[in-house]
């Protein structure tokens, strides 16, 4: 079962700490540039659209499964940080 890739939602900055309005988040396989798909639900029944498009706050809800690489771009495609081997986790009521 997918998991929450962090607590509420994620909330991504600029190099300048502003948020990066409208910016896309990239999720691949870790190691890869072969697309992965993340999700707007814990059950994992609804995934994002590739890439993932922030608010205007430069938020978004992800829940990931497995292992990822994740590329995030400004509004305009320019890269602002690249993330390899970002592992989901089991928390403890599923692991018994």
């Amino acid at each position: 079962m997918p998991v929450l890739y962090t607590e509420h939602f994620i909330q991504f900055l600029d190099d300048n700490g502003d948020p990066l309005s409208n910016g896309k988040l990239y999720a691949y396989s870790a190691g890869t540039t072969t697309p992965k798909a993340t999700y707007t639900t814990e059950e994992g029944d609804v995934e994002h659209a590739h890439p993932v498009v922030l608010d205007a706050a430069g938020r978004a809800t992800v829940f990931i499964e497995g292992s990822y690489r994740f590329d995030l771009f400004d509004q305009n495609d320019v890269l602002v940080k690249s993330t390899d081997d970002v592992t989901s986790f089991t928390t403890l009521n599923e692991s018994g």
